[in-house]
């Protein structure tokens, strides 16, 4: 149960166009509850005077955009808004993902990105690997002189499992708590077994996983 709720509300043209629901929690978690039909998007005031303007503690987070941190204000957007002003940073993680991998030998000899989530226990982890850190993976093909047979599924496996991993490292980094009931739901996990997991109300995973569902479609959406 949240020790403390504030209310805070923001404004346009002097007039309150959203109510926001700040919980604190015993173990020091802060929850963000905006209103229905709004999303809290991450605005950039890393150049800002945080001194200078009325900003809520609670609200100021660190975002990952790509490779860097910087700092944000939590502020409510329209969901039918939010999904275009988060594409162009979803877009951003999703190259700079990639852009690590590393490139192994495929099946066919041709280069492909590693569909490892991680390097540890990796036989190659410590050696100098090529990454994928100039070569994007709609640049692959390009680069190579092999073609697929119609039949090998070896490249698409591969890149549909990069792709998840993408998808929960991003889920992880910035809505762990999406993180782990997309997990928990892959693993065949029912609501009520969620709910007996993460000690989540019921009602709030169905929404979350509306939430993910969401998410997926941007995430997995070509450039």
């Amino acid at each position: 149960m949240a020790i403390e709720v504030k209310q805070v509300n923001f404004y346009d043209n002097e007039r309150v166009y959203a109510t926001v629901e700040v919980k604190t929690y015993e173990d020091g978690r802060v929850e963000i509850v905006p209103p229905d039909g709004y999303r809290m998007y991450p605005m950039d005031i890393e150049t800002a005077d945080t001194s200078a303007h009325s900003f809520v503690p609670e609200l100021i987070r660190r975002w990952w955009k790509g490779s860097r941190q910087y700092k944000c204000y939590m502020v409510p957007v329209l969901e039918e808004l939010f999904n275009a002003m988060m594409r162009p940073d979803w877009s951003e993680d999703k190259r700079n993902l990639r852009s690590h991998k590393c490139r192994v030998e495929g099946a066919h000899g041709t280069p492909i990105i590693c569909r490892r989530a991680s390097c540890t226990g990796c036989p190659n982890a410590g050696k100098d690997m090529e990454t994928n850190q100039t070569s994007y993976i709609e640049d692959l093909k390009k680069n190579s002189n092999w073609e697929p047979a119609t039949e090998d599924t070896t490249s698409t496996e591969a890149m549909g499992r990069i792709l998840y991993d993408e998808l929960i490292n991003f889920l992880a980094k910035h809505q762990k708590k999406l993180a782990q009931i997309k997990l928990l739901e892959d693993e065949g996990c029912s609501v009520k077994e969620i709910h007996e997991m993460l000690d989540l109300p019921s009602n709030t995973i169905y929404s979350d996983r509306k939430r993910i569902k969401k998410l997926e479609s941007e995430f997995f959406k070509e450039d």
